[in-house]
């Protein structure tokens, strides 16, 4: 898909599909879903949702803003402080940080730059 015309980030459909074992926090059906909308030199963009509930993930390098739903972000490896996220929240990931996603008022979908993989 590549979004060479307007796309409404809102409405725009993904589907969603359970996370993997090693990702659960909880007990909790957590989904995610996105869609690559288009490359620009060698950098990806798209959308990406997660449903409310928790998850962890090891991150790539990438920088999103947020554009509905809340909630946070912990960092396991390395430690920080957790980053608190809502509408417009512009945030940049480091390839290889472990995190903890807390989605309380979901979904939030964000729109993601990141770097093309082969």
């Amino acid at each position: 898909m590549s979004a060479t015309e307007p796309i409404d980030t809102h409405d725009f459909p993904l589907i969603h599909d359970p996370i993997e074992d090693w990702q659960r926090v909880e007990q909790m059906d957590t989904t995610t879903g996105f869609a690559e909308l288009g490359t620009i030199g060698s950098v990806d963009y798209g959308l990406w949702e997660m449903s409310a509930g928790a998850m962890r993930d090891v991150e790539g390098d990438e920088v999103f803003l947020v554009v509905s739903g809340r909630g946070r972000i912990e960092f396991d490896e390395p430690a920080r402080s957790a980053v608190e996220l809502h509408p417009g929240s512009l945030v940049r990931l480091k390839e290889g940080m472990r995190t903890r996603w807390y989605i309380d008022e979901g979904p939030l979908r964000k729109l993601f730059i990141a770097n093309h993989e082969e």
